[in-house]
């Protein structure tokens, strides 16, 4: 046992007195120092460390050993350069780089020019080959690019996963907020984009990053846009984009108010917002509640919006600072009428007619507060804080006939508030790697629920019901890791004790029912990871011990990650993965209450056969296939993914016909299949095809009335588009599909149900004379399930007039403008309680017209 502490400590010792840095001097061509250029610090192939330089033009990267190595320059201003230098030699480099502002004579290209290089981690793709005059946004640019997509959330994905942050110009931009850059920074301010494989973060984590790149006459200076518009039925839109970027800092403020549900904020962003971070990069989530008001789907009768965002960063060689808020509030209103269809065996009073209508608002924010501190010898500190508050009113009346008439008015006031701190301490020692790391985590959440109805709610006799359920979390962190690399074998090493304490009281004014629960968890973790390159093959294992203590109980399991990963080196990049990993995973609190839990839902859980120690298992195997063209431009990419849980945490559910009673149980087993195949492919010199199939089939052993059931759930969606793009031509097109099928199945009463959903769309964009930029979508599409159909043509796009070199922008803004008085969704689902079909109220359409000034 004591062996295994000599070794990190040897290591310690022997790394202060052998350790040495590596110090650069950057210039241009008449010998003036470079500020906050980019410098990559790489080996064969793979990216070490990465460093900007400070206002004299210097930077320092620690040596751990002696050898071959190579440095990329990237800067804005200057070109790309790449130097390859022998610390065997010496250890202090000057280099020059080449101004990018040059003369380029008229030259015809008779080749078509690539899409993309790749160059160590790095994909650089050319914009130049994708441009048509026709894009607002960065996100415009990006849906071009191969590879890379943006998926329903607003986020970039790459090979499957989401893209860990976008960047701008190498500096953090509102943290993993994607849609805060690509749809705020428009595209005529980007140079270029690349793709970072191994990004360092601000905390010293390797993530993947979009770095985006500006155009020299947007650097330091105010630069951005403010517009106006005005419509139909009193819709407005008002928004604000103002940056600086320069030598004293990266400074944000984005604005927006409308009514025309317009959302700067996803369900994803406001998890990450509340999510806090770890030195593995995987975060800890709070299992939060969505707020009410947040949808994203536009299938509300009206929602407004106000939003704020300000952002400062700055990096410089011994200190980084990064800070930003966020803070929007909303409003919505929801109308929307179903059916609800018992099924064969059950009282013919379970059928009902419902209207629903909803008017819920509230708000949520975020702080966060980053700081890097770089000690001579390249040691660091590093501190972050998070504040995230929440708010949501929900207001519900529910309307419904059966054989009897009710309603129900349904209150459901929600606060939660979180508080973080984390702290890390980084030192690298010769070859490895030294991190001690504190987090704490402060969570504190009350629900107010109150329904008035006509009738006797949930087997009681009273119609009233006023329930408070409140909830404290404080959890609290030390870990340390090793992180060693070499010829032979790269290991990193976990150690880890965590406490988290969670209280609850649960009480109901009219039941006097009362509940109060603590749950103390003492988590200590150890895990080994070791990496081996093996010529084509890429391999990695890692075990991880844990050890649990639940109020009195103990409990010890073991997790095991492994990859394999094959890259045949052909002309085009091609990489095979293959990965397993299982996660052991216990009830949260909620789950663990033996009181009723009601919700606005007009339901109630409680536990039955939950253990607060409970271990639940979910093994994971996934395979990939990537393909990347670089000459071309197509990329390919395949996934298949298997899950398997057991046991699981599932429900016994009970129908009373008003309300359903839900007993949290133990399942026998969960099963998941996933499948995902894209393709971007670039055709002739002017189309582009796009094509994503995914497909997914969730089986789930679950309860009925104390009856054992089997349900199944499968969706498979296909989408392709084809665009244009024609050189020096007014008009590109767009034409593409998307077709969705559902089916629900379920052992217990046998039923089997099905949906469709097909779209239909052709849009157009021109570029006419560089003053005229229009951009109309048409949509056709058809809703269909067994027991309704429903059709509609939308159309919407927005018109704009710029005179060259003018500020002033003229816009036209439309949107389902065939449908500006009424518009409906149709919905059909299967659950254990019946068939619902649903026909939702969307936003209507509206016609806005204003004024955008861009400085």
């Amino acid at each position: 046992m004591k062996l295994k502490f000599l070794v990190p400590i040897f290591s310690l010792f022997f790394s202060f007195y052998f350790s040495q840095n590596i110090n650069i001097e950057v210039k241009d061509t008449n010998g003036k120092p470079i500020s906050e250029a980019n410098v990559q610090l790489l080996k064969n192939g793979r990216t070490l460390d990465f460093q900007k330089t400070n206002d004299g033009g210097f930077c320092t990267f620690p040596l751990s050993e002696k050898g071959v190595f190579s440095l990329k320059f990237t800067s804005v201003f200057y070109k790309t350069k790449l130097v390859e230098i022998d610390t065997n030699e010496k250890l202090n480099f000057e280099v020059q780089l080449e101004s990018q502002i040059t003369e380029i004579q008229e030259v015809e290209i008779k080749s078509r020019p690539k899409i993309a290089t790749a160059k160590e981690d790095t994909i650089a793709f050319n914009l130049k080959s994708v441009r048509d005059g026709t894009e607002r946004t960065t996100e415009d640019l990006i849906k071009k690019l191969p590879g890379l997509n943006i998926n329903e959330n607003g986020k970039v994905t790459y090979k499957g996963n989401t893209v860990g942050q976008v960047l701008v110009e190498g500096n953090e931009f509102f943290g993993k907020n994607h849609k805060m850059a690509t749809q705020n920074i428009s595209a005529n301010m980007i140079e270029g984009i690349d793709l970072w494989q191994n990004f360092n973060t601000i905390n010293g984590n390797r993530s993947t990053a979009i770095n985006l790149k500006l155009k020299d006459e947007y650097r330091g200076k105010v630069t951005g846009n403010i517009e106006g518009n005005y419509g139909t039925k009193n819709s407005y839109l008002g928004h604000a984009n103002l940056f600086k970027f320069g030598k004293v800092g990266n400074l944000a403020l984005i604005a927006d108010a409308n009514n025309i549900a317009k959302d700067p904020i996803n369900f994803m962003d406001f998890y990450e917002m509340n999510t806090q971070e770890n030195i593995e990069n995987s975060g800890t989530n709070n299992n939060i509640d969505i707020p009410s008001f947040l949808n994203n789907d536009g299938k509300v009768k009206s929602k407004a919006n106000q939003f704020g965002a300000l952002q400062y960063s700055k990096s410089k060689k011994n200190i980084t600072v990064t800070a930003f808020s966020i803070f929007n509030n909303a409003r919505l209103e929801k109308l929307s009428t179903s059916k609800r269809i018992a099924f064969d065996g059950q009282p013919q009073n379970f059928n009902f007619l419902e209207q629903k209508k909803e008017d819920n608002r509230g708000f949520f924010g975020t702080t966060q507060i980053k700081i890097k501190k770089t000690f001579s010898d390249n040691s660091f500190l590093y501190y972050n804080f998070g504040y995230n508050p929440t708010q949501d009113n929900f207001n519900e009346d529910i309307n419904r006939s059966s054989v009897d008439y009710s309603y129900y008015k349904v209150q459901n006031k929600t606060k939660n508030s979180s508080i973080g701190n984390f702290l890390s301490w980084n030192k690298d020692i010769l070859n490895s790697k030294l991190i001690f790391t504190l987090s704490q985590l402060n969570e504190n959440y009350t629900g107010d629920l109150d329904i008035n109805s006509n009738t006797q709610l949930f087997l009681g006799n009273t119609p009233f019901l006023s329930q408070r359920y409140a909830t404290n979390s404080n959890k609290y962190g030390f870990d340390f890791y090793f992180k060693n690399k070499n010829q032979i074998l790269n290991f990193n090493f976990h150690s880890g004790i965590s406490y988290k304490k969670d209280i609850s009281d649960l009480g109901e004014v009219f039941s006097q029912a009362v509940e109060n629960r603590t749950l103390k968890n003492y988590h200590y973790i150890n895990d080994l990871n070791i990496y081996k390159k093996l010529g084509k093959f890429d391999i990695s294992a890692s075990l991880s011990s844990n050890f649990i203590t639940i109020n009195e109980s103990n409990k010890h399991y073991f997790e095991k990650r492994f990859s394999i990963k094959f890259n045949p080196g052909i002309t085009a990049i091609s990489e095979f993965g293959l990965e397993y990993n299982t996660k052991y995973e216990i009830p949260g609190l909620k789950l663990l209450q033996y009181n009723a839990l009601y919700t606005k839902d007009l339901s109630f859980y409680k536990n039955t056969l939950l253990t607060p120690d409970l271990l639940s298992k979910t093994d994971n195997y996934k395979f990939t296939w990537h393909r990347f063209n670089f000459e071309k431009g197509n990329n390919l990419f395949f996934m298949f993914m298997y899950s398997k849980i057991k046991p699981s945490f599932t429900t016994n559910i009970t129908n009373y016909g008003t309300f359903s009673g839900i007993e949290n149980t133990i399942g026998e087993i969960n099963n998941k299949y996933i499948f995902l195949f894209a393709n971007d492919m670039r055709f002739s010199k002017n189309y582009t095809l796009k094509s994503k199939l995914t497909g997914m089939v969730n089986k789930n052993a679950n309860f009925i009335s104390d009856n054992n059931n089997f349900s199944t759930i499968k969706n498979l969606e296909l989408s392709q588009k084809i665009s244009t793009n024609f050189r020096n031509k007014p008009l590109q097109f767009d034409l593409g599909y998307t077709f969705t099928k559902s089916i629900f199945e379920q052992s217990f009463y046998d039923i089997t149900s099905k949906q469709d959903y097909l779209k239909l769309s052709l849009g157009i964009r021109a570029n006419i004379n560089k003053e005229w930029i229009t951009n109309v979508l048409g949509e056709y599409l058809i809703q269909k399930t067994e027991q309704n159909t429903l059709k509609n043509f939308l159309l919407g796009g927005q018109i704009s007039y710029r005179k060259e070199k003018s500020n002033f922008e003229y816009n036209l803004l439309f949107n389902n403008i065939l449908n500006l008085n009424s518009f409906q969704y149709i919905n059909s689902s299967t659950s254990q309680l019946g068939i619902d079909e649903s026909s939702i109220t969307a936003l209507n359409g509206y016609v806005l017209g204003g004024l955008k000034i861009n400085l």
